[in-house]
Order: structure tokens, then sequence, then C-alpha cells
């Protein structure tokens, strides 16, 4: 039986730049995608509907990273109607997601549902229920799929999470990019009620 392992958290700049380039990805790039959505939220009003701002925000997240990173190794992916960007070489995919709290002691949490095409993404639950904050199961480490986190202060995080009953249920790696938000950020929160982040579209004849 595989053993449990530390969830492995990188805060310090250079951990960051170094694990961020081995990632086949640039710090550039990343905050650029952050801001993207940040603007991009911000154009909500009072006349939109509650989840406009995080709404606005994904698309705009989504479209940003692929902007930044497609390209001789990067390519768009959509299995299952989840919508990232994905690296064979490196054996990686990425998105979007609105969370909570990004770079905080705990783990985020999306600010809206995941579905089971995520979950399946992202791989089966591994984790002690008695230490969701800190340990996985050591075979969790095959499963490549990260994203893209913000939160309402504009704090960003590259993590790789474990889903269950529709949240975020723990992490195997934490990648701290803008622990204390951004300066250039003046935007709106991204306040999610029900948001359709990984929706799964139905083609129905007519």
């Amino acid at each position: 039986m595989a053993g449990w392992v530390e969830t492995k958290i990188l805060g310090e700049p250079w951990d960051v730049d170094r694990r961020i380039a081995e990632m086949g990805l640039s710090m550039d790039g990343l905050i650029n995608s952050v801001r993207a959505a940040r603007t991009a939220s911000g154009n909500a009003t009072a006349l939109h509907p509650s989840n406009a701002a995080g709404t606005f925000g994904y698309h705009e997240g989504v479209a940003s990273l692929r902007q930044e990173f497609i390209g001789d190794e990067w390519v768009i992916d959509r299995k299952d109607g989840v919508e990232t960007i994905r690296n064979d070489r490196k054996g990686l995919k990425i998105g979007f997601c609105n969370v909570d709290r990004a770079c905080g002691d705990k783990a985020p949490k999306p600010r809206s549902d995941k579905g089971a095409a995520s979950e399946r993404a992202c791989g089966p639950m591994l984790f002690d229920p008695e230490e969701l904050r800190f340990f996985v199961r050591g075979d969790a480490v095959g499963l490549a799929f990260y994203y893209l986190m913000v939160d309402d202060m504009g704090r960003a995080e590259l993590t790789r999470p474990k889903i269950s009953g529709k949240t975020f249920e723990g992490a195997v790696e934490r990648i701290f990019l803008l622990p204390e938000g951004d300066e250039e950020d003046m935007l709106l929160n991204l306040d999610d009620d029900g948001i359709a982040e990984d929706f799964e579209p139905k083609i129905v004849r007519k």
C-alpha cells in the first residue's frame, strides 16, 4: 500500500521561479493571466447576474492562459468539457479557477462546484480524512492536473488539487505566485454563485 506524503508547498521566490521553469511556464505569463482575469471580472456591474464577475474572470483567465502559452509544447485541451492547456512533453494540464483564499494555510476551495469530469482529471480521492491539509497518498503523484487559482484579493497560486464531493480536498503541490496579491490589481471581487465553470456541454438535435 502506498504511503502518505506531505503536501509540497513552494513559497520562496527562488523555489517558485525554478519550479515554474521546470513546468515549461513563465511567471510573467501566469501573472498576466491573473491580471487579465481580474480585469475581466471588473467589467461586471450591478446590472449583471450576481455570478458575472466570476464568470467573466474565469473565461478571460482560460483565454489568457492559452494566449500566453500555446505554441510548440502547450496546446488547447477540452477533454470532457474541462477547459485547459496541455503539455504532453511535461505531462501537465492547467486550468483556471476562482477560489475562496489563495496562498493561505489551508488549501483553497473553489467558488463553484467542480464536476465529475474535473474530478476524473485530478484523479481519485486519495486523502487521509484526518490530515486533509497536509498529506496525500504517494500514488497520487502521477496525476498532474494544476489550476491557476485566484481569489478576490488578487492572490494567486498554481496548485495541483484533489477533488471530492465537488470541491477541493487538499493538494499534492501548491506554488504561491502572488501571496500578497497584485499591486497593480484594482478590481472587484470574484464572487460566484453557481458559476458554470467546468460545465460539460451537451449537443442536442432539434
